[in-house]
């Protein structure tokens, strides 16, 4: 079954980029965002570590969202962190406004190699947020906020949730191949996730800022992986995550 869910993977790759790290911000927009990616960067990273030192102990992980992250779920991630504790969910152009709508068909998304226990309500999830057309962080902070209420809402065991953004390349900068800015982490992004930590203190985290090992990993400069990169990337997750579950 690992097998047949890893050639709807690549065919995911033709049928068109599903990656997100937001969308190119107006001058304005920019300059609006600016003092509160400043002034919330600090609580991101704070939140961030102070998850980083807590080993967690759930039944059932799920990690949330588009096929690019199930690209590193599939690349050999389960086989560091532990397969029967975790599961996911993931779906070519999964944004985060669609998880956000509690009626979306993104909810009827098969589970990808369920959890051995409680497969059916995980006590946590891992949800990666995605959207090209978000530019502030107003419109991020609203998203994230629905769709925690709406994880809340369908998932009674629920005990925790920590937000991703996708992975950033390395530095957070362009690969000179790129064709797009779509491994590109927008500080906007950044600053809702440390206010929405904020809103829901012991409830939700930040995971850390996660960077590809090099620009050899993405086709094209991005979001989607090559299998070696598949497999590296796994490795970045995997790593962290084997000791922070």
């Amino acid at each position: 079954m690992r097998h047949l869910w890893l050639r709807i993977v690549t065919l995911g790759l033709a049928i068109g980029a599903a990656g997100c790290a937001g969308a190119t911000a107006s001058s304005e927009d920019t300059t609006a965002d600016a003092a509160d990616a400043e002034t919330a960067s600090d609580a991101t990273d704070a939140a961030a570590g102070t998850d980083a030192a807590v080993t967690h102990a759930f039944t059932c992980n799920q990690v949330m969202g588009v096929s690019v992250t199930g690209e590193w779920f599939g690349g050999g991630f389960e086989a560091r962190v532990g397969d029967p504790h975790w599961q996911a969910v993931t779906l070519s152009h999964a944004y985060v406004d669609l998880w956000a709508d509690p009626t979306n068909t993104v909810w009827a998304t098969p589970i990808t190699s369920p959890c051995a226990e409680q497969s059916d309500s995980p006590d946590r999830v891992l949800f990666v947020g995605c959207n090209w057309d978000y530019t502030t962080t107003a419109e991020w902070t609203s998203a994230f906020t629905a769709v925690i209420a709406n994880l809340q809402a369908k998932y009674p065991k629920l005990k925790h949730i920590e937000l991703l953004t996708m992975l950033r390349a390395p530095g957070n900068q362009s690969c000179p191949d790129a064709v797009n800015a779509e491994t590109l982490v927008q500080p906007f992004i950044d600053a809702a996730i440390a206010k929405v930590v904020a809103d829901h203190p012991g409830f939700v985290s930040a995971a850390p800022h996660f960077e590809a090992p090099n620009c050899d990993v993405f086709i094209l400069g991005g979001p989607h992986l090559t299998p070696d990169g598949q497999a590296a990337v796994a490795q970045v997750y995997g790593d962290y995550y084997a000791t922070h579950q």
